[in-house]
């Protein structure tokens, strides 16, 4: 699905921020109702399927992507076909995608990992119906210096790390994001699958399931089901992340 098109198809956009109940949401907390009614061409919302790709072409610079529910993987594909899975994108996030002239030979895109909905947001246009931009880039900042302090500690992990530690970093990443407590500890979805976790972490599908089957022999984690995890003591896992164990 190319992202202008969808963007400009009338019926599949809704309507900014309707029936939306997260009151973290920077833009939404920034302009108040009556803002967001100002700059109504500003967001737009869409919605992708599972496994649905987003080409993210011809956009604005000031455009930014906020996820409203569900899970993106972001991917970059270089000129010869070699691809990346640069990042998964989770219920509040934001992605700024590469600009138009930074990327060169790169495509970029956006694949829903589950039922997504992504809103599309033009921050300049955003920032002129608000009578406090100050504080929407602000809020903006603090997103952007959350996501590079990720990214800074992942490229520690993939350039230090052995394979295993690698993995347990991921697990112990996304368990902190999108993990939820139950008796047995906490429970992860994988959602995604082993080739795309590969291809993120610098690693091939057969060293992920191995390493997973230690990790399951060992009692660090619980497999009740291929695409669900439950870490009994995450500290143990962190331990192994961080090098520690």
């Amino acid at each position: 699905m190319n992202m202008i098109a969808a963007l400009n198809d009338k019926p599949a956009g809704k309507l900014p921020c309707t029936g939306c109940e997260d009151r973290d949401c920077p833009i939404r907390n920034s302009l108040g109702d009556a803002g967001l009614k100002r700059c109504a061409g500003a967001i737009r919302q869409i919605s992708a399927r599972p496994g649905e790709r987003i080409e993210v072409s011809g956009y604005q610079p000031d455009t930014l992507f906020r996820v409203a529910s569900g899970m993106l993987m972001q991917e970059h594909v270089l000129g010869d076909g070699r691809r990346h899975v640069s990042a998964f994108k989770t219920d509040g996030e934001i992605a700024w995608p590469l600009s138009n002239d930074s990327m060169g030979e790169i495509r970029e895109f956006y694949e829903a990992v589950k039922p997504s909905d992504i809103c599309v947001i033009f921050v300049n246009s955003v920032a002129e119906a608000t009578s406090h931009p100050a504080e929407l880039m602000e809020s903006l900042y603090c997103a952007a210096k959350d996501e590079v302090a990720r990214d800074q500690t992942r490229m520690l992990t993939l350039a230090r790390s052995s394979a295993a530690e690698r993995l347990a970093g991921f697990l112990v990443d996304l368990a902190g994001r999108t993990g939820r407590q139950t008796k047995r500890g906490v429970e992860l979805k994988l959602n995604m699958r082993r080739e795309r976790i590969a291809d993120h972490l610098g690693m091939q599908p057969e060293t992920i399931s191995r390493i997973m089957s230690t990790f399951k022999k060992g009692g660090i984690i619980q497999l009740p089901r291929p695409t669900v995890v439950i870490i009994p003591n995450i500290r143990t896992l962190a331990n192994i992340a961080y090098g520690a164990a």
